[in-house]
């Protein structure tokens, strides 16, 4: 039972603007939450300057991206961003992590002018592991964490003011203009990296599906297998796909997409006036209902059944044939693309839009902001600005020499031939060294798009398109909230315990059990607080 995620993005505030709005004073109680009203943060936000030096062919709100790789790449950046300086930088990635030293990091940090070292944490651990390194004071010059991972680390607005530097100084207002790429991230995105009133972070823009429910069509299409169009239809189609003395089961790892599927609220909604957890709801029992069903006809695949949250192997089992059904965010498409396209040709992962019902739609709301790069506090002001000069550097969009340059790497050693649309193609060792997207999590850019198969700009753009129209009425748009500390400590052990039902260690009856257990562990406080929130908006 993951949490919500997402990696794209834009948002339209619901009526409500940043520059005009009848919000309240920012809502704050001290270890009992945090929501940032839209009406006081107009003076704090960089100025939104569009950049224009490229003209994409796709160019969304959410993902810009062109049907063939430029051939005429544009210089964004005129002058060298670095002078010289030395930074760490902590990141998560999931994936193996690239050998370092390499001649990858080695063109990247000429490029910049300055060296930058990636302190890479393991994706699936980070929020284990990023938590203690903010109770110590170890961040890096450049820290960036995502936001469902803020959502999980108790207090976390007190943890920023100590640790890192208000940005305030350098990017409000008219500001913004010395960085053109970050002066590009929109408005919206802006007033989500605010925190106790303070510019604190640069965000990564990012808007879009949480998850996507992918099948592997090339096996589809050898079995003969149809697509599903309700939860009935999907159960018996795993019992067809599921061949255990062909190694081959239905499913990895696909809770979030069945809540989704089951139109289960992506955290809170309103019920006749009154607050409700995805928890409380009919529809979260009848998705833990379906996923113990599927794990009781040992449609799921073992390895899944054994795995931890930390440890889960869907991604290689889904790659490798082995489960057929999964769910993941919307870059693992493209980027399982990238690596079984040089050893399986015939490798196909599409994504399918489904609901439990087979009616209309539905789609979970997310943020216009997925990660949050933090700059350490006290840092001399040169290093401030040759620190915001380069993540200005490494923000340049698709169609830009500095985009390549951090996208690739060096050209001959990783990467060398070019696809039939023109995009580079990675050697062998360039899926080593650049493939893995370490300098993504530092670059704070509308999501790229391209085309790794023939279809997929298209497929994915209709994807979007039904997501824009179906997307739930979440009561919190527009508002930048931190859960309660009880609240946040309470969710891993109430996704835990759900985890134990649906594998069957613990009988279906406990979920009653088990949901007023996170009431009485900081669920009713967090009703409290968050119907304050509504209430001082005048959202309620």
């Amino acid at each position: 039972m993951a949490t919500n995620t997402t990696r794209r993005g834009f948002l339209t505030l619901a009526g409500v603007t940043l520059m005009s709005a009848a919000c309240s004073q920012p809502v704050a109680r001290k270890g009992t939450g945090k929501a940032e009203a839209v009406d006081k943060l107009a003076q704090l936000l960089p100025k939104h300057i569009p950049y224009k030096g490229v003209t994409p062919d796709v160019n969304t709100p959410i993902a810009i991206g062109f049907n063939t790789y430029p051939k005429d790449l544009v210089k964004a950046i005129p002058q060298t961003p670095g002078a010289g300086g030395s930074y760490t930088a902590i990141i998560p990635l999931w994936g193996p992590p690239p050998p370092s030293p390499n001649p990858y990091y080695d063109l990247v940090n000429k490029s910049l002018g300055a060296t930058v070292k990636l302190q890479i944490i393991d994706g699936n651990s980070f929020g284990d592991k990023i938590a203690p390194i903010l109770a110590a004071g170890n961040v890096g010059d450049l820290t960036a964490i995502p936001s469902f991972i803020i959502q999980k680390l108790g207090d976390f607005d007190r943890q920023a003011d100590k640790l890192f530097l208000d940005l305030g100084p350098y990017l409000s207002g008219d500001k913004s203009a010395q960085y053109p790429m970050l002066a590009a991230i929109s408005e919206e995105a802006w007033a989500f990296g605010v925190w106790n009133g303070k510019l604190m972070s640069v965000p990564h823009p990012g808007q879009g599906p949480a998850r996507m429910t992918y099948y592997r069509k090339d096996i589809f299409d050898t079995l003969g297998a149809k697509l599903w169009n309700n939860a009935d239809e999907l159960f018996e189609l795993g019992k067809q796909l599921t061949d255990k003395s062909k190694k081959r089961w239905a499913f990895a790892t696909i809770h979030q997409e069945i809540e989704r599927a089951f139109r289960v609220p992506s955290k809170w909604r309103l019920a006749n006036g009154k607050l409700e957890h995805k928890y409380e709801t009919k529809e979260y029992a009848d998705a833990v209902a379906f996923m113990r069903k599927l794990f009781e006809a040992e449609l799921v695949h073992p390895k899944v059944v054994a795995a931890g949250a930390a440890n889960d192997p869907s991604k290689e089992l889904f790659e490798g044939g082995q489960a057929l059904i999964y769910d993941d965010g919307t870059g693992a498409w493209h980027e399982a693309i990238a690596r079984q396209g040089p050893v399986n040709p015939n490798f196909n992962m599409q994504p399918h839009n489904w609901t439990a019902d087979g009616g209309q739609p539905y789609g979970w709301y997310s943020d216009p902001a997925w990660m949050f790069v933090f700059l350490k506090k006290d840092l001399p002001k040169e290093k401030v600005e040759e620190l915001l000069r380069i993540l200005n550097w490494l923000a340049a969009p698709i169609g830009t020499q500095e985009y390549h340059t951090w996208k690739y790497g060096v050209e001959g050693t990783d990467w060398k031939d070019r696809d039939a649309n023109g995009f580079p193609v990675y050697t062998k060792k360039g899926q080593q060294e650049a493939q893995p997207p370490t300098y993504f999590f530092l670059a704070n850019q509308v999501e790229p798009m391209a085309p790794y198969t023939p279809d997929y700009i298209k497929t994915y753009g209709d994807y979007l398109d039904v997501w824009y129209k179906s997307v739930e009425d979440y009561p919190f748009k527009g508002l930048r909230t931190q859960d309660p500390s009880r609240m946040a400590a309470a969710q891993q052990p109430m996704e835990d315990k759900v985890l134990d039902i649906v594998k069957g260690r613990r009988p279906l009856s406990d979920l009653s059990t088990v949901v007023q257990q996170w009431r009485d562990a900081g669920g009713e406080e967090a009703r409290t607080f968050y119907t304050k929130v509504l209430k001082d908006n005048g959202r309620i």
